[in-house]
């Protein structure tokens, strides 16, 4: 969320952004109830503020990301630790 601007010095102006990090429960039940109507072969989980997605194959976790690329779930997503 964007904040009142400040004057700074000179030319400048701050602005105070604040910058939420995480899914909140409502938006992590939203993108599981999304990944287990594609009918793909993993396995989604809500753990804190993050959804976890666990499969045998990589290349259905592939599928599980471009899905919710495709997808607009009103806030970005990102897609970290996936290993071989």
């Amino acid at each position: 969320m964007f904040g009142d601007e400040h004057q700074a010095s000179g030319n400048m102006i701050r602005k105070e952004i604040s910058i939420k990090e995480g899914l909140d429960k409502e938006a992590a039940k939203k993108v599981v109830a999304k990944i287990k109507a594609s009918g793909l072969k993993v396995q989604p989980a809500i753990m804190d503020d993050e959804v976890r997605v666990t499969a045998k194959k990589i290349d259905d976790l592939q599928a599980v990301i471009s899905l919710c690329r495709n997808e607009d779930f009103d806030q970005p997503l990102q897609f970290i630790n996936m290993r071989n």
